[in-house]
């Protein structure tokens, strides 16, 4: 893993990681400071030139824990919490730094990939991607994002290998998983297909013994980039995923799951464009993106409500690169326009009748300066957010510095301020008998800074940062002596404060070790703690590859969740969960040139894993399989 620090909220990013050019040729041993992150600004930023908090997780990361679930993977990175309601694919969020789950920026090749009603990702749909590596940046990013990025950015970009490879893979819960990739070169471009289907059995997420909550996932991605002349680039991207899982709920609200028979059904369509090249002495970058979410909500077969969001997007972006006072300069600008709809679809009742049907637009405007000079390198950007009336327009800001000691050490400090929109469920949700929208309520506003240190001794890398966060107009589900909910600001201030650490150390050619540790408060205006994030989290992992034989693989990682509070929903009190260990194990063996046997090992301690009350999660599990490569 290579923890690296950024200080520019990421903007309009390039589709595929073929784009990410460093602006200077560098060695070998430089490529690890010097490579540049896209999530970092508006344009690739070099490593030593970050300011803020980002963490790179390439393929051979992605390798150790294999997993096919996007979330599972993040455990590797500080600052970062998992919550799964019970189900492998049912929903699961991800929070970053003690914001809420809906406060995070999730990127597919530049395209968002959240879903408008509720404003969040649900990382139970992000299966079968295999990616070319993952960035998470860390902290403020709405200077360039707008809106949703208050908490961070995590970006995901495709693999672009020419070749066909796949898998096949069998094991405990009746768990069945294929992924089937082809990429080809084309003489100037590249095409590539990704299909990938799994199942399973689950457990019984009540825990009462009852029927067991399985589910299923099949996706598919489609992506290409082509030169269409002149030095322009054209990129392209498709994906489709359907998710099918199955769940219980909490009917007679005494504060237990109910042994019910519900599935939730998600079908969820991106597609988008990117066009780049040089005129005129500016580089440009014009993209176009579309998303659309429907979820169908089904109770013994029986349909009932249906939500469906979609979002609109294009966005223009000009570059300029000139030298000042012995340094250079990158002048960017960013204009983008984006329209979210949103229809709730359910059948009337004495409660009320939930359907609907709302829109929002937004116009953003956005500036970003990156001066650096021999070892310092200075950022900031500025955004201006035109909410049509919505919503009063909103001013975000961010800058950084970064001061390199020396060829592997650097000084960072970075601070900013953003807003977070309420969603459309926040503002007209509708769920007879359960929640009621509040569609007076205000944009949280964010400001937050942060100081860290990174350094490289041989072999070594390790960061330290240390972090402050502030929110106000907090947005809190607030609960009626009717049993109904709805959605409130809060009145005071809610804080969030922290250390990041992590390092990475190679043993040899063959033997890597990593490791991360992050202390987390994050409360509410009232001093309570904020629910659903541990203080403690960190993870351990170690890979081996063998020296004189091909395709021998092998992986262990260690994550550690500690006690987090959360509210049981039919008493309304806090509860607190136990920590748990999360132990994995990977094993490739080598039978051909271009088949190996896999081994996978999922929660080997078979640890009674909990991260939202009531929902309980498998246990140990093993798998096998056939992977071509």
């Amino acid at each position: 893993m290579r923890s690296l620090r950024c200080g520019l909220a990421a903007g309009l990013i390039c589709f595929g990681s073929a784009q990410a050019q460093s602006p200077d040729p560098v060695s070998e041993e430089e490529d690890l400071r010097l490579a540049p992150v896209e999530v970092a600004g508006l344009r690739p930023v070099p490593t030593n030139e970050l300011a803020g908090s980002v963490t790179v997780l390439d393929m051979s990361d992605l390798l150790i824990r294999d997993q096919p679930y996007l979330a599972d993977q993040l455990r590797a990175v500080p600052g970062l919490a998992v919550s799964r309601s019970g189900a492998v694919g049912g929903l699961t969020q991800v929070r970053i730094r003690g914001s809420e789950a809906n406060h995070t920026l999730v990127l597919l090749d530049g395209i968002e990939v959240s879903d408008p009603t509720t404003g969040e990702t649900d990382f139970g749909l992000l299966s079968g991607l295999y990616p070319a590596r993952v960035e998470v940046a860390r902290g403020e990013q709405s200077a360039l994002f707008g809106s949703d990025a208050i908490g961070g950015v995590i970006q995901i970009v495709s693999a672009q290998e020419a070749g066909l490879r796949g898998l096949i893979e069998v094991g405990t819960y009746g768990t069945h998983r294929t992924d089937l990739t082809v990429g080809h070169d084309l003489e100037n471009g590249y095409v590539g297909l990704t299909l990938a289907r799994s199942r399973t059995e689950g457990v019984d997420t009540s825990g009462r013994g009852g029927e067991k909550d399985g589910g299923e996932a099949s996706s598919l991605l489609a992506t290409g980039t082509i030169g269409v002349g002149g030095g322009w680039q054209l990129n392209g991207l498709l994906r489709y995923a359907d998710d099918r899982t199955g769940n219980d709920s909490d009917r007679d609200f005494d504060g237990r799951l109910d042994d019910t028979n519900e599935e939730a059904h998600t079908q969820q369509w991106t597609a988008g464009a990117a066009l780049r090249g040089r005129q005129a002495g500016l580089d440009h970058q014009l993209r176009l993106a579309w998303s659309e979410i429907e979820r169908t909500l089904l109770d013994t077969d029986i349909q009932t409500g249906e939500t469906l969001g979609e979002r609109v997007k294009w966005t223009y972006s000009p570059s300029h690169q000139f030298d000042l006072a012995g340094g250079q300069v990158r002048m960017t600008g960013l204009v983008d326009w984006e329209k979210e709809t949103y229809q709730r679809i359910g059948e009337a009742s004495f409660f009320g009748d939930p359907n609907q049907a709302q829109a929002f637009e937004t116009l953003g405007l956005s500036a970003e300066a990156h001066f650096s000079r021999d070892r310092w390198t200075l950022t900031g950007s500025v955004r201006q957010d035109d909410n049509r009336g919505r919503f009063e327009d909103a001013t975000s800001w961010r800058v950084g510095t970064a001061w390199r000691t020396g060829r592997t050490g650097k000084l960072r400090a970075s601070a900013g301020a953003g807003v977070k929109n309420p969603t459309f469920t926040e503002l007209f949700g509708f769920f007879p008998g359960s929640f009621i929208g509040n569609p007076d309520l205000l944009p949280e506003r964010s400001t937050s800074w942060e100081v860290g240190l990174d350094q490289t001794l041989g072999a070594t890398h390790w960061s330290v940062t240390y972090f402050e966060a502030s929110l106000e107009d907090e947005i809190f589900t607030a609960f009626n002596p009717d049993f109904t909910s709805t959605a409130r600001n809060r009145t005071g201030q809610s804080d969030r404060s922290g250390v990041e650490a992590s390092g990475s150390l190679s043993l040899n050619e063959q033997l890597a070790l990593g490791a991360s540790l992050s202390v987390i408060e994050s409360r509410d205006d009232q001093g309570d703690a904020e629910i659903r994030v541990p203080e403690w989290t960190g993870s351990l992992q170690l890979s081996w590859t063998a020296a004189h034989q091909d395709g021998w693989r092998a992986g262990f990682a260690a994550d550690y969740v500690g006690h987090q509070d959360d509210l049981d929903f039919g008493t309304f009190r806090r509860v607190e969960l136990d920590a748990y260990w999360l132990v994995s194990a990977t094993l490739d063996i080598p039978v051909t040139e271009r088949l190996s046997v896999t081994v996978r090992g999922n929660n080997l301690l078979n640890q009674d894993v909990t991260d939202v009350f009531g929902y309980h999660q498998p246990g140990r599990a093993l798998l096998f399989g056939l992977r071509a490569r």
